[in-house]
């Protein structure tokens, strides 16, 4: 992020001499809303849920995908690698993380957005890794 091409031309044009910056205190990412009955269609700027709790207050998700995001960060949260007890029935140094998502019964929406958002993966491929990978990245 901090090394990007737009990061590098505003060093080399030196207009950073006249920016000010400042940092952002979360993630957050654009998301199509759908319309309904009584709004219509838009993008929304939406903070990525970072804990348990912003995830029951976010608008990325429906209301049961909260609960099961909720559960999964709980299940992320209480993770210690010294004592396997607490993967539960998960073997996260061989299982990939696309089964860990598949327990928890997460949205394809729902994963990208833990896995790009949150665990910063530029593409894909955390999905078949070994779980461990990604969820260190938590």
């Amino acid at each position: 992020m901090a090394n990007g091409k737009l990061v590098k031309m505003l060093l080399h044009t030196k207009v950073t001499k006249y920016l000010e910056w400042k940092c952002v205190d979360a993630s957050f990412v654009a998301q199509h809303q759908k319309g309904g009955m009584l709004k219509s269609a838009k993008m929304a700027i939406c903070k990525v849920p970072a804990n348990d709790m912003e995830a029951l207050k976010s608008s990325l998700m429906g209301l049961f995908e909260k609960k099961r995001c909720m559960n999964f960060y709980k299940y992320i949260e209480n993770v210690e690698w010294e004592d396997k007890k607490t993967w539960k029935d998960i073997d996260l140094e061989s299982q990939p993380m696309g089964d860990v998502f598949a327990k928890y019964k997460l949205e394809t929406n729902t994963i990208d957005f833990l896995g790009h958002a949150v665990a910063l993966h530029t593409s894909d491929e955390y999905v078949t890794k070994p779980a461990r990978d990604t969820v260190e990245k938590m």
